[in-house]
């Protein structure tokens, strides 16, 4: 199982190459914490326009990744038809 706050750091290196580091977080999503180790990656997965959350204004950083969701998650993120 892979979480919804460790598969930000998975797409944002995957798109953008191992050296990436994102900008720092301000306080996107309530259940966030900012600054924390994953604030910065799930914020700018956000702005990429990768993900809106989980509902309710929230991101739920320590939820797992369904299949359905990944798919989801990576045509949006490398743009895939």
């Amino acid at each position: 199982p892979v979480r919804r706050d460790q598969m930000a750091v998975f797409l944002l290196k995957g798109k953008f190459g191992s050296t990436f580091t994102p900008p720092p977080c301000t306080g996107v999503f309530p259940d966030v914490a900012c600054p924390s180790t994953f604030g910065d990656w799930i914020e700018e997965l956000a702005a990429e326009g990768v993900t809106g959350g989980c509902g309710g204004g929230d991101y739920c950083p320590g939820s797992n990744v369904t299949r359905g969701q990944m798919a989801a998650f990576l045509v949006k993120a490398f743009s895939l038809p």
